[in-house]
């Protein structure tokens, strides 16, 4: 979800950032075009990686370096150098696209598998509507630059959920149990 979340993010924050940063309104959409551009084509190299290396490091570096690269958009001071971070933001952010199904395929047995891809799958799709809503709100009241800033702690909070995903899916096997009791 974060993938196509921080991509749609800037959408509602358009004209605000024409203004600030001194281009037109197609000219500041091209940041999301850049963007949804890297997270095509990125994947291919990070699949192998995961393969080689295995997902969890690939997506703590992953979240560590988006981490960075929004703290960058949210301090540039001009569109060049958010281009280019918005840019790095959506090479680190795609081994999410690049690996969910992979890990959703690795985790779940055979029989379960096709519930939680169409979980994952729809999570991911769910960020390009969700994202604009949610950042709409952030943008008309607090700045655009906030959404960067949001962006940024929530990769600060996602690593430390990572590092202890035992303890994450242990505290939820009571709530699973309950959900396959239904079907």
């Amino acid at each position: 979800m974060m993938s196509t979340f921080t991509a749609a993010s800037i959408i509602p924050a358009y004209q605000i950032m024409a203004a600030e940063l001194g281009k037109s309104v197609q000219g500041i959409s091209y940041l999301t075009s850049l963007q949804i551009a890297i997270l095509g084509g990125a994947p291919l190299f990070w699949r192998p990686l995961s393969n080689r290396y295995g997902r969890r490091p690939i997506f703590l570096l992953s979240l560590i370096c988006s981490l960075v690269c929004n703290v960058g958009c949210a301090k540039s001071p001009d569109y060049g150098s958010m281009a280019a971070c918005r840019a790095l933001v959506a090479f680190f952010i795609s081994p999410a696209g690049a690996i969910g199904s992979a890990v959703v395929a690795e985790t779940f047995f055979r029989r379960e598998r096709a519930r939680y891809m169409g979980i994952w799958t729809v999570m991911v799709t769910l960020g390009v509507p969700v994202s604009p809503f949610i950042f709409g709100f952030v943008a008309t009241h607090v700045g655009y630059r906030w959404i960067y800033w949001i962006l940024a702690i929530v990769s600060i909070v996602l690593p430390p959920i990572c590092f202890s995903a035992n303890a994450v899916v242990d505290q939820w096997r009571p709530i699973l149990a309950l959900c396959r009791s239904w079907t």
